[in-house]
């Protein structure tokens, strides 16, 4: 019984620093799939709030943030049952896409840098002229 309780005492441990990520992250999921959603970081709305939970979860994209900056968009997205996040700069017309490679968060792997295509423009344009109600 000793034993037993050892062993979950040391894996409450090494589960404890990413669980919170975890928990923050899989809270506020189902309202950021699949939209894209500005992000401020003055006001810390919603986009800023989902971009810096992911760089809580996924060091890869923190790592990215870090040295490239906020973004002004992202796009949170599932394919294949991996996740994933684009993260669009409008300034220089590009977009970073990270898709996770395992079940690890951290895994998630930056498999595309490139210009942003006629749709995420357009898409991205009219999402910046809506006013609200």
């Amino acid at each position: 019984m000793k034993r037993y309780a050892i062993f979950i005492l040391a894996l409450m441990l090494l589960v404890m620093p990413n669980g919170c990520a975890w928990l923050d992250y899989q809270e506020t999921k189902l309202h950021s799939g699949s939209i894209y959603l500005p992000v401020d970081a003055e006001s810390q709305n919603f986009g800023y709030q989902r971009l810096m939970i992911n760089c809580r979860y996924r060091e890869p994209v923190n790592t990215f943030i870090q040295t490239h900056g906020y973004p002004e968009f992202i796009y949170e997205y599932n394919k294949a049952a991996r996740e994933g996040i684009r993260l669009f700069y409008l300034k220089e017309n590009k977009v970073a896409d990270f898709l996770e490679q395992g079940l690890s968060p951290n895994s998630a792997t930056l498999i595309d840098h490139r210009a942003l295509d006629s749709y995420e423009k357009a898409e991205i344009k009219e999402l910046q002229g809506r006013q609200p109600l």
